[in-house]
């Protein structure tokens, strides 16, 4: 008679690869600033300020640090496509200042708005395409 083969410790690998791992979250940046919210203070004399349209999401991208820092992380995975694009993020490691998403506004981020992350954050993965407006992009941004 042959020993039977036993495939119990699979089922157990499989949950024990599964603990530890948190459920992905969705942050979603603003789509625009209005342009009521952008205000141009003590102009020069003799000029008159006129915002005339929103600032349209043109990027998003975890950060190292509060926003004043400027420490924007580099993707270490980059995909581009016809459809878009995909950055995926480390997130590993000490952050004394904390885990942010910067997203940026107008055609070169003149504006950004920063969120802190959750501490326990590992990764994120920006997924973005080109927006209906000038400038503008639909960005999705999944972090765990």
């Amino acid at each position: 008679m042959r020993p039977l083969k036993s495939f119990a410790a699979v089922p157990l690998l499989l949950v024990v690869s599964g603990v530890g791992q948190a459920a992905p979250a969705w942050y979603e940046c603003p789509q625009s600033i209005p342009e009521a919210s952008v205000r141009v203070s003590e102009p020069q004399p003799g000029w008159k300020p006129f915002v005339s349209s929103p600032l349209y999401l043109n990027s998003a991208a975890p950060a190292d640090g509060p926003p004043e820092r400027l420490g924007i992380l580099r993707g270490q995975e980059v995909k581009t496509t016809k459809a878009g694009w995909t950055h995926k993020y480390s997130l590993a490691g000490p952050y004394p200042e904390g885990k942010w998403l910067r997203c940026d506004y107008g055609e070169y981020g003149q504006i950004s708005l920063s969120k802190r992350l959750p501490d326990d954050i590992q990764e994120c993965t920006v997924k973005g395409k080109k927006g209906e407006h000038a400038g503008e992009s639909n960005i999705e941004v999944m972090c765990k």
